[in-house]
C-alpha cells in the first residue's frame, strides 16, 4: 500500500469537534475578572457592562 493510500485509509476528521462550553462563572469570579481587567488597562473604576442578549446573534 502506498503512503497516499495509507493516509486516505485513515480516519481523518473533516470537521472539528464542537467547542466545549467554559462553564458558568460565579458572580464573584466575574467581578474579580472584571476588576483585574480594568486594573490591567488602567481604568480601575470602569463600570461593568450589562449583559444584553441579542437573539439574532445568539441563534446564528
Amino acid at each position: 500500500m502506498s503512503p497516499l493510500e495509507r493516509l486516505l485509509a485513515e480516519e481523518i476528521p473533516v470537521r472539528p469537534q464542537p467547542a466545549q462550553p467554559w462553564g458558568h462563572w460565579t458572580q464573584q469570579q466575574q467581578d474579580a475578572h472584571w476588576a483585574a481587567l480594568c486594573n490591567t488597562v488602567g481604568t480601575p473604576d470602569a463600570p461593568r457592562p450589562t449583559h444584553i442578549k441579542n437573539t439574532v446573534q445568539n441563534t446564528a
